[in-house]
């Protein structure tokens, strides 16, 4: 049974001491959910929200094992604050396409270990659908 949810992580300078994933409740028996709930982000720069951005995870929820993802799409958090909300429909991809320069940007990151924040940035970054056959 596809039970869909959607995990929202913030991306952005500053975010260590603040929560940086929310999380939907999932929707039972439909292939095309609608999710109209509400999420508070704290920002370090409120003024500036062009150094931020919104990773959207849609996940099909498993009880006995990790959740699958169905894809992943990327909002600047500017296109948020502009309109006030999330009105729009994303396109879902299998994974985020990486450019040389952002992928060496994550090869970075990922030889700070003991940095949370990057760790996570890394992980998120790294997100692909499994090849289903």
């Amino acid at each position: 049974m596809f039970r869909p949810f959607v995990e929202v992580n913030l991306i952005g300078p500053g975010t260590s001491g603040v929560k940086r994933k929310f999380t939907t409740g999932t929707k039972n028996k439909t292939y095309s959910p609608l999710f109209n709930e509400s999420f508070h982000l704290k920002i370090m720069k409120p003024n500036d929200p062009i150094d931020y951005e919104l990773q959207f995870s849609v996940k099909d929820w498993c009880l006995m094992k990790t959740d699958l993802l169905v894809g992943v799409a990327v909002m600047p958090l500017r296109q948020v604050v502009e309109t006030g909300s999330i009105q729009d429909r994303l396109d879902l991809g299998r994974s985020l396409y990486l450019t040389k320069e952002n992928m060496s940007i994550v090869i970075i990151l990922s030889q700070r270990v003991h940095d949370e924040v990057a760790q996570e940035f890394v992980k998120l970054k790294k997100l692909e659908r499994a090849e289903i056959v």
